[in-house]
């Protein structure tokens, strides 16, 4: 892959994950269920741990974040808070499940931009690190699963 492609694809998946690490904060502080709460605030750190792993890994290829992906990238998470639910004065019981499938979305597009990575071959990305990130994104996903099914059993008892 050319090396502005790199570039390019690096940099927007740190816009992805920077709006995504805004989502898991928000969802860790919104959700009804404290138990999902906790593990969606734990995924939330680590997510912003492979954050800063891909800005070294950036670095290592010769680019940066770009403000100018970032920003909108952010900007579109806090809109999406504004979608119709039913619900004028409180939360809808549909936006706890509604935010743990959004989060499933961002743990796979992490995923698959690490396994991206791996797969180019940069040498001057390191091999250890990417597979590291994958692992870590492929566990992420089957934690969030599971508190999709319990989010969706809540939801089908309400």
């Amino acid at each position: 892959m050319a090396t502005e492609m790199l570039h390019t694809y690096m940099q927007d998946h740190h816009a992805g994950a920077a709006a995504g690490v805004d989502l898991f904060r928000r969802v860790a502080q919104d959700h009804e269920d404290p138990e999902i709460r906790e593990v969606v605030a734990r995924i939330g750190d680590e997510t912003e741990d492979d954050l800063h792993s891909l800005e070294e890994l950036m670095t290592l290829a010769g680019t940066s974040p770009s403000a100018l992906k970032d920003l909108p990238a952010r900007a579109a998470e806090k809109l999406g808070q504004l979608k119709p639910n039913q619900r004028f004065a409180q939360r809808s019981p549909l936006s706890d499940l509604l935010e743990l499938e959004a989060l499933t979305i961002a743990v796979r597009g992490k995923e698959l931009g690490f396994r991206a990575l791996l797969d180019i071959g940069d040498p001057r990305l390191p091999q250890p690190t990417l597979e590291a990130l994958v692992e870590r994104a492929v566990e992420h996903g089957a934690q969030l699963e599971k508190l999709r099914l319990k989010s969706t059993g809540a939801l089908r008892e309400s």
